[in-house]
């Protein structure tokens, strides 16, 4: 990432809550303890059947990459955005990318019989953006979507390109398992905030994802994310970013 492209500091930064970070290391070592008891485990033998060892190894690395995303997180609040110059860009093809993040999550989704759903899979649409940044906009949105669904339910991914702007519209639809109230539609997106429904399913929390995801998309790539409820009980976030490319259908991804 190139620091001088993104130099501007939000004032919400300057002002960062120690406490944030406290919970953030918190966030960071309970999985990266289990990742150590598991390869433990591993290493002196004690899971012997191969399929539960490829379960434990595909466990370790969903941990680890969450580690990563908390660390990215982190780091991208420090730095500050400002909006990205063309040759920061480029084409990001987004089924591509939203399956990626489904895939990163689709261990936790598959425990809690959530499934990971991508409509228009082999319509190639895309757009120009910073491709690490887009990348941690879905994984932040598709971790929130799971970690705060009903089990047994589904979270569906629909993206399309709009043909009176040319934007690209990508919408991540779930069903929380609790009913999110109208204020914390209202500061989802504040540095640090954490909605009632958030709380009541995970006690700790950096509230730094959905932030994260508003100042990349909103600041970096002028585009605009909201979320609102949909269809009574669900909530669906919406992406709309400037310069998408309609695609043609590849019918090979779908016969995979």
């Amino acid at each position: 990432m190139n620091e001088k492209k993104i130099a501007h500091r939000s004032p919400l930064t300057d002002n960062f809550d120690l406490s944030l970070v406290a919970n953030f290391a918190h966030q960071l070592i309970n999985p990266l303890n289990g990742v150590a008891g598991t390869l433990d485990r591993l290493y002196e033998g004690k899971i012997k059947e191969e399929f539960r060892q490829k379960q434990r190894l595909n466990a370790i690395r969903a941990q680890v990459e969450n580690c990563i995303i908390l660390t990215r997180n982190l780091a991208y609040l420090a730095i500050g955005f400002g909006e990205l110059g063309e040759s920061d860009k480029k084409t990001v093809i987004l089924p591509q990318n939203l399956i990626e993040a489904c895939m990163f999550h689709q261990e936790e989704a598959e425990s809690r019989g959530i499934e990971l759903f991508v409509n228009e899979r082999d319509i190639q649409n895309s757009v120009r953006a910073h491709p690490d940044l887009i990348r941690q906009v879905f994984m932040n949105l598709v971790d929130n979507s799971v970690k705060y669904s009903s089990d047994n339910s589904k979270v569906e991914i629909l993206h399309h390109i709009q043909a009176r702007t040319n934007d690209a519209i990508i919408s991540i639809r779930s069903k929380p398992s609790h009913r999110i109230n109208e204020q914390d539609f209202i500061n989802m997106f504040q540095v640090g905030v954490r909605g009632e429904n958030a709380k009541r399913v995970i006690a700790s929390g950096t509230g730094l994802g959905l932030y994260i995801c508003k100042q990349i998309v909103e600041t970096a790539h002028n585009g605009k994310i909201s979320a609102a409820r949909y269809d009574h009980d669900q909530v669906e976030f919406t992406i709309r970013l400037p310069n998408g490319l309609r695609g043609t259908s590849d019918r090979k991804l779908r016969q995979r």
